[in-house]
């Protein structure tokens, strides 16, 4: 059994939702049995505090520069006093800042294994590092997710979720326009609600997203966080190719229309292409191209679907423990 009170520190910096809304789940598996904090630097922290005020999240200002940051790190590590950290994506830290930490950290050491660029990987000598620093390598439902898998550190989990499916849900008729991501790519997904209502006015479209894209009429923009909530009820997602929208949809069983975007680290191209081949995902580069798969997919018929998705965050505490008692 875990020692009652051992303090666990999620180290979540990146930008955007992803890093964080996986540790969040991974605290909320953990919460009743350990004490966890969630380090951050992401400017969605305050709206995830506001939806689960329990939440122990320390926020780094987003606007630091680099230094200010990695003294910022490795100062509340050290500040922390945690029996087990855990690091999100990044095994020497977004800024290389994990590697002087590392050398007096007496602290187990968890790796969460996101698909990484190969590039990166070489470049930094991420292999030799993570074999020798760090004592489990998780790896969350991408089981492709090649660079650390062979390590014998290495366990895959089904996928992480902040929330867990309903049971049964009729397949809704709204469509969901999920505009996660930077803040320069929302004017895609309004010009997605515009070819929506262009097509058919009468469509049901909802668009949710931190703030209104340009394009999209008010009245349909929703504020909402985690949009898996909405996703049971949606008949068609068109969002990106990111790891939580790709793994939250095939929970819900509800059709994902994929844009893959740019990212510096994550491949969302390949991870799409991965999901298309199992048929669970379509994969669309213009918003009219979106709007036509959209309809086409609410067009078909679908029955009533069991939830049956096992949330791997459960997992995932599980195998913290044994490294760490």
């Amino acid at each position: 059994m875990p020692r009652r009170g051992d303090q666990w520190l999620i180290y979540a910096l990146g930008g955007g939702w992803g890093h964080l809304t996986r540790a969040v789940a991974l605290a909320r598996a953990a919460e009743s049995r350990h004490r966890v904090r969630i380090l951050t630097n992401s400017p969605y922290a305050a709206r995830i505090a506001c939806v689960i005020p329990e939440l122990n999240l320390v926020v780094l200002d987003s606007s630091l520069g680099a230094q200010a940051t990695r003294h910022r790190v490795k100062d509340e590590i050290g500040a922390a006093q945690a029996d087990c950290l855990i690091v999100d994506t990044f095994p020497r830290g977004l800024g290389g800042e994990l590697a002087a930490v590392f050398e007096t950290l007496q602290a187990a050491k968890v790796l969460v294994h996101r698909d990484l660029s190969p590039r990166y990987v070489r470049a930094a000598a991420l292999r030799e590092f993570v074999r020798t620093k760090y004592r489990l390598v998780l790896i969350p439902g991408e089981t492709e997710a090649g660079a650390f898998a062979d390590l014998p550190a290495a366990v895959v989990t089904r996928p992480w979720l902040v929330r867990d499916p309903r049971s049964m849900v009729m397949p809704g008729k709204t469509i969901l326009v999920c505009a996660s991501g930077n803040p320069e790519e929302l004017s895609w997904y309004g010009a997605v609600v515009e070819c929506l209502l262009k097509r058919d006015p009468k469509l049901d479209v909802r668009c949710v997203a931190p703030a209104c894209p340009p394009a999209c009429p008010p009245p349909l923009w929703i504020n909402h966080w985690p949009a898996m909530d909405l996703y049971s009820e949606s008949g068609v997602v068109i969002g990106s190719a990111g790891y939580n929208t790709i793994h939250e949809c095939e929970a819900c069983h509800v059709p994902l229309i994929a844009r893959p975007w740019p990212r510096l680290y994550d491949r969302q191209w390949l991870r799409a292409r991965r999901a298309a081949k199992q048929r669970r995902v379509i994969i669309v580069k213009t918003p009219s191209e979106a709007a036509e798969a959209a309809v086409r997919e609410l067009k078909r018929e679908r029955s009533p679907t069991a939830r049956e998705f096992h949330n791997g965050a459960r997992d995932a505490v599980a195998l913290i423990e044994q490294v760490t008692n």
